[in-house]
């Protein structure tokens, strides 16, 4: 069993940080959960009333998965995410809004997720980003350029319509098992390309 961070911050796209967490959990691996306020108020109206707070988050899960989460205050600086010397094996921040790619381009940590994430790039673990905006501007692309140039993997939510998909759910599926394959964890969210 492997342990792996999920970050939630304030961009829309709510539906794909459950769908992770769910993946991960179903996999066997333990999640260590930090959510943004503004994560909050963006699950609220995209998911509703039962988002509002981290804690209805984790018991929004079956028992099976909130077994599996470990939830982190964001405002808990002192959190174990928060230092180099809690080991896990990678960490995702599903979706990833402007403001979070901004703080952490800069070595901004300033809530658990920001500094989960400055210590994820420093101890060279991987950390996926999967940014939700459309378009980017070109402070966006700066600093996902950034990012990326010191290790990190950028993930914007895209379908594979070439899979056809019939479903938003079928959506959900490839992109987070594309963070799956990232993390070079099997799954079978959906099936590979195999040509002809």
């Amino acid at each position: 069993m492997n342990r792996y961070i999920v970050g939630v911050s304030g961009a829309s796209g709510m539906i794909l940080a459950v769908r992770m967490v769910q993946a991960l959990a179903h996999l066997g691996h333990h999640i260590e959960l930090v959510i943004t306020s503004g994560a909050l108020y963006t699950a609220t109206l995209e998911l509703g009333k039962e988002y509002s707070t981290a804690t209805k988050w984790v018991d929004s899960f079956p028992e099976e998965v909130k077994n599996k989460i470990h939830l982190n205050l964001i405002q808990d600086l002192g959190c174990m995410i928060a230092s180099g010397t809690y080991l896990v094996d990678g960490m995702v921040i599903i979706p990833c809004s402007m403001a979070t790619v901004a703080a952490i381009s800069m070595g901004l940590g300033d809530n658990a997720l920001r500094r989960a994430a400055d210590v994820t790039l420093k101890e060279k673990r991987p950390l996926v980003v999967v940014p939700r905006e459309s378009p980017f501007s070109e402070i966006h692309l700066e600093n996902l350029w950034k990012l990326a140039k010191v290790g990190a993997t950028i993930l914007p939510p895209i379908p594979a319509w070439y899979l056809h998909p019939k479903s938003l759910e079928e959506v959900e599926n490839f992109i987070v098992g594309k963070v799956l394959d990232a993390f070079r964890l099997p799954h079978n969210l959906f099936q590979r390309w195999g040509g002809n």
